[in-house]
């Protein structure tokens, strides 16, 4: 986020300041309404922001596609399928209600039938391997596949896909396209192979955060509020990050160690994952792109270096653990009030800790220092793409489907969720929803995280630097590098088209 956005927040949140915080696990404190004497009179000539209703797509009112069938193909191992799915019938849920209007709206308006194949048997390390079986054997139950990141990225390789240039009705210039994301995962800029955007919803929920305990915070440093200053004000670092956590640190059962029955200034389920968004929130140059949209790999530099040696220190100093055995053991801990950092967070955390006793509140990422302009928010490589197939017998009306769904769910659902369920049901204070904002206006990913199984884990070293305690940076990237300039080669032709 630019700093002069960051400035002008600074005086909401001032405004803000005025709220009394809570002060105990449990605890709330009730403030007095604001005199609305004339307000009903204002109201009525304002627009609301957050109203997309008027915000149309350029689909032929005359489409017609009845008795045409379009199936997707979910991999859906836990909670992803809904958003993409649906239900069947109405459940109350403001969420899936809306996920079911939007289904049913778009089969309406083109006269087709949605169908969708939810599998929950594939999950992210074996969705290239089944859809690899569809594509070479000419399969044409699926019209569109739609997975992991890091699962589906794999694909590519073996051919098979359409992308968004050869299909009808596609306009990527259109708001609910993450056009800059489908763009990091091209080369040459011209050929996108993966879909981004609002039907794709779980990348949003897989947006990158840290969650922190509000309570716990203000014990130390007397005001919870403070720490979104900190962040508006810019000077969120790692470095103040780590200090932070460091801080809070009691060995509680006296054993001379970190473990998981102690106060922790951060905790999570284990050093892999949780270490991606440290590493990519940074202003770091892994690559760089060439004139004509290619890749050159830049991934040794003195800041990278320094920034294996801060990860390193913070992810194995006093506070920190990381030896969870599950995700659900580390939301237990955090949820205990022990814990002043959860990390491995991503906003869906934000839904599975809304019943949690003691307030928390939620931050982006930090940066690498305060030299760094902006904040920068990884999308999770388990967040949700689409790939078509390129045997769907479907290929004339693939692109019609993929925009009347996209810009639907831009236009009902993905308000319902962003602005009524996640800033609002999910969240404690109107400051974290403020931070939701700058998250979601941080999106980003990176082209060798998204492609790194695809190019020798050449995006996932700093992983295994971190869980094996080595500051070895530049050596264990040059080892890397020549598999991964290889691998490059091969994606490169497959954008060229050969």
């Amino acid at each position: 986020m630019k700093q002069n956005f960051l400035r002008a927040a600074a005086f909401l949140l001032a405004a803000l300041m005025t709220v009394p915080v809570m002060t105990s696990c449990g605890d709330s404190t009730d403030t007095p309404s604001a005199d609305t004497t004339g307000a009903a009179e204002t109201t009525a000539e304002t627009v609301d922001p957050n109203d997309r209703s008027q915000i149309k797509d350029n689909l032929p009112d005359d489409l017609d596609y009845t008795g045409r069938t379009f199936t997707t193909l979910v991999a859906s191992p836990s909670d992803q399928g809904p958003f993409i799915a649906g239900v069947e019938e109405s459940t109350g849920d403001i969420v899936e209600d809306a996920v079911l209007a939007r289904n049913r709206a778009v089969e309406e308006r083109l006269g087709i039938d949605l169908v969708f194949d939810v599998r929950t048997d594939i999950d992210g390390s074996t969705i290239d391997a089944e859809v690899s079986k569809f594509l070479l054997a000419g399969d044409s139950t699926h019209d569109l596949y739609t997975g992991h990141q890091w699962g589906l990225t794999k694909l590519l390789v073996n051919g098979g896909i359409v992308p968004a240039e050869d299909l009808d009705h596609i306009e990527l210039s259109q708001p609910w396209w993450w056009k800059e994301y489908m763009d990091e995962l091209s080369l040459g800029g011209n050929t996108h192979y993966y879909f981004v955007g609002d039907f794709f919803l779980h990348a949003l929920r897989s947006a990158r955060v840290v969650i922190f305990n509000k309570e716990l915070y203000a014990n130390y440093y007397d005001d919870a509020n403070k720490l979104y200053e900190v962040v508006l004000d810019g000077k969120w670092t790692i470095d103040h990050f780590a200090e932070l956590a460091k801080s809070v640190y009691i060995d509680l059962n006296n054993d001379g160690k970190t473990d998981g029955e102690d106060q922790l200034g951060f905790c999570s389920w284990a050093t892999m994952a949780s270490t991606d968004p440290f590493v990519y929130g940074t202003d770091i140059e892994y690559v760089k792109r060439t004139e004509n949209g290619g890749i050159e790999f830049t991934m040794i530099s003195d800041d990278a270096v320094t920034l294996c040696e801060k990860l390193v220190d913070f992810f194995w100093q006093d506070g920190t653990f990381t030896k969870n055995t599950s995700d659900a053991e580390q939301y237990a801990m955090f949820e205990s009030g022990r814990v002043l950092f959860m990390g491995n967070a991503s906003l869906v955390s934000v839904e599975k800790i809304r019943d949690m006793e003691c307030d928390f509140g939620i931050l982006p990422c930090p940066k690498f220092d305060e030299a760094q302009e902006n904040y920068r928010t990884l999308v999770h490589d388990g967040g949700y793409l689409g790939a078509v197939n390129g045997n769907s017998a479907n290929l004339d009306l693939v692109g019609a489907v993929l925009e009347a769904l996209s810009s639907e769910t831009y236009r009902s659902v993905t308000p319902t969720y962003y602005e009524t369920a996640l800033k609002v049901k999910y969240t404690r204070d109107d400051t974290s929803a403020q931070m939701i904002d700058m998250i979601h206006d941080t999106l980003m990913t990176n082209f060798i995280y998204a492609y790194n199984y695809a190019l020798s884990d050449i995006g996932l070293q700093y992983r295994k630097l971190i869980t094996n305690k080595s500051k070895e940076y530049v050596s264990t990237i040059e080892k890397t590098l020549k598999a991964a300039e290889k691998k490059l080669e091969v994606l490169s032709d497959v954008f060229a088209g050969n």
